[in-house]
């Protein structure tokens, strides 16, 4: 049988969604494959996950022990350097293994791959790109840093392969390496749960709003979107609305002053684990993403599946999975101003046109379920490791 190795850079008790990601990549190939599932004492904040949680997602699969990393922080700067003595340890695992699906961190941990792979010569790697690969600063540190990776990377690229979950990431590192290296593999998510119970908890006679994610304003926007709530609800009291959060990080003092202000209006639900969050998009009406960038956004094919419409900000990922459609509404711009006049927006077509508004929540659930089903991802991973495996 074929030994796969998934490495995941950080720890899994992070709990976001590169680590639900590679949780979910075990546990569904380990029906066909030889699975070892690694990951890292690194965490860039609170523990979402428990290991009591942890081992209910991943089943039978065997989760080695974590790669020590020394951890020091500069001037609110977060460095990390693998022990030596965790290098043997990693490079075993790699020894064993036909193939190796890890993704791009840092470029320190790329030459420490690109080292492994000179060693182990039979063994083939793929590296994913989940992150958006620029930032909107032309000359940023996140940009110089993608663009050194890719540079070491094509150097030595005759057992590297590059997977993508989105095209957009896709077009640009062709740029960089044969089209056949680079595999795009769509971003599944497990709907089941998000699909079950239908519409039953949402209530007739007020129009519910949800954000679910890290609260920051940094990458996620939440800033903005707070600013937008409440200028909207200073000026509308009297509208029958409710909005709603699940999440963790550094905006969440920012949220419970909101939810003090109005609290018949605002709920603070704090991190709601994967398991449950289901139950909080099914009783809510339109989804809010705010993002300043974003590769795919696992959230909105949840929110989808769940019902949902979805009000957003126009990302690489977002304007992939909902671009034409009817039940995604486009921010022109991260404004406060321009969140409020789509609130209010959806506010009115809710209103007016309750059945079509209910048609496009239910036009979004069949499209999620036809295009971003988990078995459709697990499938097209099956494919490329059957592919480089036996082809190569």
């Amino acid at each position: 049988m074929i030994n796969v190795f998934i490495f995941n850079p950080l720890g899994l008790e992070n709990g976001r969604g590169g680590e639900i990601s590679a949780i979910e990549l075990a546990s569904g190939l380990k029906k066909f494959y030889n699975i070892t599932l690694m990951d890292t004492n690194i965490l860039i904040g609170k523990r979402l996950l428990s290991q009591k949680v942890i081992q209910k997602k991943l089943k039978e699969v065997k989760r080695d022990k974590q790669m020590k990393f020394a951890i020091f922080k500069i001037l609110n700067k977060t460095f990390t350097f693998p022990y030596p003595w965790e290098i043997p340890k990693l490079s075993r695992e790699i020894k064993k293994s036909d193939i190796v699906y890890t993704s791009s961190f840092t470029i320190k941990f790329d030459l420490l791959l690109i080292f492994l792979s000179l060693i182990h010569r039979r063994t083939k790697f793929i590296i994913g790109f989940r992150k958006p690969l620029f930032s909107e600063k032309l000359f940023s540190f996140y940009n110089l840093k993608f663009r050194i990776s890719i540079l070491l990377f094509s150097l030595l690229k005759k057992r590297f392969y590059f997977h993508t979950i989105s095209y957009h990431a896709k077009k640009f590192l062709e740029t960089f390496f044969e089209k056949e290296k680079v595999i795009h593999i769509v971003h599944g998510v497990e709907l089941e749960r998000f699909l079950e119970k239908g519409t039953e908890n949402r209530r007739e006679d007020v129009l519910s709003f949800i954000y679910v994610g890290y609260l920051d304003d940094t990458h996620k926007g939440v800033g903005v979107l707070l600013d937008g709530i409440e200028e909207f609800i200073g000026e509308h009291k009297d509208l029958s609305l409710f909005f709603e959060f699940c999440g963790a990080g550094p905006l969440e003092h920012r949220l419970t002053e909101l939810q003090e202000k109005f609290p018949n209006l605002v709920k603070y639900q704090g991190y709601i684990n994967n398991d449950r969050i289901s139950d909080y998009y099914k009783r809510n009406d339109v989804f809010l993403f705010t993002s300043r960038r974003e590769p795919f956004g696992r959230v909105i094919v949840e929110a989808l599946a769940s019902n949902l419409l979805i009000i957003c900000t126009k990302t690489f990922g977002s304007m992939e999975i909902l671009k034409g459609k009817k039940f995604a509404f486009f921010l022109s711009e991260l404004k406060s101003d321009i969140i409020k006049e789509k609130i209010f927006s959806l506010y009115k077509l809710w209103q007016e046109k309750n059945e079509y508004f209910k048609s496009l929540q239910e036009s979004a659930k069949i499209y999620a379920l036809d295009n971003y089903a988990y078995s459709k991802e697990l499938e097209m991973f099956k494919e490329l490791i059957h592919k480089l495996k036996f082809n190569n």
